[in-house]
């Protein structure tokens, strides 16, 4: 009976490992890899993240003024759409949605001054009952910032 007990946790185990998502070297998925837009430079290295499905991640981050933000998030295309959010820190006034932007997972943002901004996302996985996943199930979601400097007077 114990040799059961031991065979059906593994079982178990293993089920968990086949149906969430690898992290593994997911910066190499074909939607993750953008590379450098001419001219940019990679602001923070490629960053990952374990996220569950309907769970928020928040990054609270400081961008150096007189500069152009590219901001890229990735998924495996299961998980999509990706809701990015910008938010001021301390008040929480929403600044983007990019629902507004029909869920496009690259934004492009412009400062003159060095400011904090809270970055706000979530995998709204609309195809989930498609796939039969379940809601508990973990995704990875990449994260590339890539930024150049600005002309300034």
């Amino acid at each position: 009976m114990k040799k059961y007990k031991i065979l059906f946790f593994i079982i178990c185990m293993v089920s968990v490992n086949i149906f969430g998502q690898n992290c593994t070297d997911f910066q190499e998925l074909d939607n993750c890899k953008k590379g450098l837009i001419y001219n940019y430079a990679t602001y923070l290295n490629d960053e990952k993240a374990e996220i569950g499905i309907h769970d928020t991640l928040t990054y609270n981050i400081a961008f150096i003024g007189n500069r152009d933000y590219i901001i890229s998030f990735c998924t495996n295309q299961i998980y999509y759409p990706i809701n990015i959010r910008l938010l001021q820190p301390g008040t929480g006034i929403e600044i983007f949605n990019n629902a507004s932007d029909d869920y496009n997972e690259s934004i492009v943002i412009s400062l003159i001054k060095t400011q904090n901004m809270i970055l706000v996302v979530n995998l709204l996985a609309k195809k989930i009952d498609k796939y039969k996943l379940n809601s508990n199930e973990k995704a990875c979601v990449g994260l590339d910032m890539q930024w150049k400097k600005t002309f300034s007077n």
